[in-house]
């Protein structure tokens, strides 16, 4: 005989008769392996071992000297409406069998000779532990979803529009609707005129699919106000058409859609910024240039201080290329896709002449990422020139100086490293901020880099590589 959820059960068998307790517990045990059966003569020993301890089933007789059998029955109900109690009596009647089951009875069964009654118990016990153990299980996963911190709804696809059957608590305190106004409606009540119709055709489809779908869709409260809502359904249960309905869970995310729409307004504000102080300063910058060069151009001799003009204009221009890919680098990267690291990590890689320079790819060329490829190659970009500044050994003899960049993959990411001085560990936390500079360069390159490695959710770090040379890791990347 299986046990209902594989658990042994534990019975009391209550009777004032000391042998029919040891003969009833002796073959319940012996006539079922997943029964533990303890036995108590005083009804009132009965009622404080149930108290003290948890019991999935009570057997008790009828006539007992202080308490019988209903009585104790009645005393049991006060403080456990549920647990399975079995009349197991030898002198009872119709009228106590009617009696018991007033009262609240889950079987009755007449004592008996032999042991074909103990079978016929044991049993009973089974089948009433089950669904003792069933109810306590729906009522265990009932009180969750009514006690959970989302919405959650239940809705059932075989009758007409697909209404909710289920809202917890939390649902009528985010949509301020009783439960009276929410069950036997269609879930679009909760919709309005900014509502887009994109999310809610998608729900639609899913549905009609039969498929699980999560969508950011306008919702309005019973009082008109709009919240944005994090709505995710999935099908639960059923074979076919069959006992099919759908669980929807509902979360108001009305404070990280407006941070978003906040923060997209504001990367477009400084977007627009960057181009026009890019254009604005561009122009000056182009006339000083031209009218450097027809001073050269007119002056036979060197002019003291020309070559420093120079230098400061091309400095001030690194400056504005740097300033605008740092504006643009820091804004949300919304339009991901699948890259190829080994090919993006090639077409970033521009080698300096004035170095000996050779880029390893460690990556399998099937190896993709989720990115923003623009900017993921602008990454690489501000890497690889980082290494080809400060990762180079010193000249020796007229030679240029050499650096070997390798890439190569993580577990959950990337790593760009180089053979050179690497960077000391004092100055690791400071690297990555803005104006870091060793004397060469803005010192806006790497500050950069971490723009865009935030912009994608991904994390940077620098450590010591394998050459003793500096290595990045891109990490919380998801592959592609």
């Amino acid at each position: 005989m299986a046990v209902p959820t594989g658990r042994p059960i534990r019975v009391l068998c209550v009777d004032d008769d000391a042998a029919i307790l040891g003969l009833t517990a002796a073959v319940l045990e012996k006539t079922t392996d997943s029964l533990v059966v303890d036995t108590e003569e005083e009804p009132e020993g009965a009622l404080e071992r149930i108290r003290e301890q948890r019991y999935d089933c009570i057997v008790t007789d009828y006539e007992m000297p202080t308490m019988n059998g209903i009585e104790l029955l009645e005393a049991i109900r006060e403080f456990d409406e549920n647990l399975p109690v079995i009349l197991f009596t030898g002198s009872g009647s119709e009228a106590v069998a009617s009696e018991a089951i007033t009262a609240g009875v889950t079987d009755y069964l007449r004592k008996g000779g032999g042991t074909n009654q103990y079978e016929l118990l044991a049993n009973q016990i089974t089948n009433a532990v089950s669904g003792y153990r069933n109810h306590r299980e729906l009522e265990c996963k009932n009180a969750a979803m009514d006690e959970a911190p989302v919405g959650i709804t239940i809705t059932d696809p075989s009758k007409a529009d697909n209404p909710i059957v289920y809202a917890n608590r939390t649902f009528t305190e985010l949509t301020g609707y009783p439960q009276s106004e929410i069950i036997g409606r269609n879930c679009r009540f909760l919709q309005g005129e900014r509502t887009r119709q994109e999310p809610v055709d998608e729900m639609r489809a899913a549905i009609d699919a039969r498929k699980p779908v999560s969508v950011d869709v306008r919702n309005y409260r019973r009082d008109g106000t709009m919240f944005w809502n994090e709505v995710t359904i999935a099908p639960i249960g059923g074979n076919g058409e069959s006992g099919l309905h759908f669980v929807g869970f509902q979360k108001d995310v009305t404070r990280r859609k407006l941070a978003e729409e906040r923060l997209n307004r504001q990367n477009d504000l400084l977007n627009e910024f960057a181009s026009t102080v890019s254009h604005d300063l561009r122009g000056p910058l182009a006339i000083a240039t031209g009218y450097l060069e027809l001073v050269r151009d007119q002056i036979d001799d060197d002019v003291p201080y020309l070559d420093d003009v120079q230098a400061a204009h091309e400095r001030m221009e690194t400056l504005i290329d740097d300033m605008l890919s740092l504006a643009r680098a820091g804004t949300v990267a919304a339009e991901t896709e699948s890259v190829s690291l080994a090919a993006t990590a090639n077409d970033a890689w521009n080698a300096s002449p004035h170095v000996d320079s050779t880029l390893e790819i460690e990556v399998d060329e099937r190896t993709t990422l989720r990115a923003d490829e623009t900017r993921l190659v602008q990454l690489l970009e501000n890497l690889f020139g980082n290494s080809l500044v400060h990762g180079t050994t010193e000249e020796h003899d007229g030679e240029k100086p050499t650096v070997t960049v390798t890439v190569g993959t993580l577990e959950d990411g990337f790593f760009v490293e180089d053979d050179g001085p690497g960077v000391p560990a004092a100055d690791r936390d400071l690297i990555f901020e803005p104006g870091y500079t060793t004397g060469e360069g803005t010192g806006l390159g790497l500050r950069i880099v971490k723009d865009i490695v935030d912009a994608h959710g991904w994390d940077v770090s620098i450590g010591e590589g394998r050459a003793g040379g500096a290595r990045f890791e891109i990490t919380g990347v998801e592959s592609g």
